[in-house]
């Protein structure tokens, strides 16, 4: 009799994990200045009010501004607390007002150094123009309540939330069939799974990456994913297979071609953030549990005997 015999590879990868580790990503100053002897005088639009003008040459989001410098008492019983600046939009921007407080301190006397870093409403700042308007919340006496010696304001990209890393993983060359990983994911967390792949570019050839319900305690309920290449540029992201499969797939083939290389391959729970690159800022889900992670890799069948393996997928043995 004849049989005919089909060869799939398949490889487990559970386990390889490492332990979890946290990071905080670095706040980006988007752009800074800083002013000298400014006195803060009387109530907000009043003649005697000093103003600024900067014409800023960052760009980008704000959601921070970092107030520092040395505010000296001029008027004794002047609360700190009182000193405050209107940042506005110049020509080129377009944010709307915001009233910064420098300090929180309320009595002090003599020169106070100041350090605090205010929250917000993220906006856009333009290479453009930024106006200034020093003024007291409450006006002490006439003329300077009290006077900033120096004062710098640093405008930020915060660094968002602190992530969680699960698990690195190295899943090296794939080969002929289906590599799997046994992932799990606590709140806000990540892992990092590197793989190298030959080129997805002609008919025959595909590369199927998809992730499922854990096999082990909870499992997830629903994950996100993003790949990335060799040189850390997100060259792929998914959120859900389809309503109502909330895990995650990419597929690449002859008609949605991927270049040969290694890969990186983040995966996380729902409502995640993938930054463009790999070194830009990551906002983890909250979606905790195993997974499954499947990569599924067939090349064309012209590959495959060049590699020597045409045999092996149909073969013939007689009895």
């Amino acid at each position: 009799m004849r049989k005919t015999i089909g060869i799939l590879a398949i490889l487990a990868c559970a386990g390889i994990a490492t332990a979890s580790t946290s990071f905080t990503p670095t706040p980006t100053v988007v752009d800074t200045v800083t002013f000298t002897n400014i006195d803060s005088v009387n109530g907000l639009n009043d003649a005697a009010n000093i103003l600024g003008a900067w014409g800023n040459t960052g760009s980008g989001t704000v959601d921070q501004i970092r107030v520092t410098g040395t505010l000296t008492q001029v008027i004794s019983g002047n609360y700190a607390s009182e000193a405050r600046v209107r940042i506005s939009a110049g020509a080129g921007n377009s944010f709307g007002n915001m009233d910064l407080q420098g300090s929180t301190t309320n009595g002090f006397t003599g020169s106070l150094a100041v350090n605090r870093t205010i929250n917000v409403t993220p906006f856009t700042l333009n290479a453009a123009a930024v106006n200034f308007q020093w003024f007291e919340s409450y006006n002490d006496g006439a003329g300077a309540d009290a006077r900033w010696d120096t004062v710098t304001y640093d405008f930020i990209q915060s660094a968002g939330p602190t992530v969680i890393t699960n698990g690195n993983v190295a899943l090296g060359t794939l080969g002929l069939g289906t590599t799997s990983y046994s992932g799990s994911h606590v709140s806000g967390g990540l892992d990092f799974i590197t793989f190298t792949v030959p080129a997805i570019v002609n008919p025959g050839d595909s590369l199927q990456i998809m992730t499922a319900a854990g096999l082990t305690g909870a499992s997830m309920s629903d994950t996100e994913i993003a790949l990335y290449d060799a040189a850390g540029n997100q060259v792929g992201y998914n959120d859900d297979i389809g309503y109502p499969n909330f895990f995650s797939e990419l597929s690449y083939d002859d008609l949605v071609p991927l270049a040969g290389g290694t890969y990186t391959l983040v995966t996380a729970g729902y409502n995640s953030a993938f930054p463009a690159t790999l070194g830009g800022t990551f906002s983890p889900g909250t979606n905790a549990g195993s997974y499954e992670l499947a990569i599924t890799y067939v090349p064309t069948p012209g590959a495959l005997a060049l590699l020597g393996l045409g045999g092996l997928i149909t073969g013939r043995r007689r009895r």
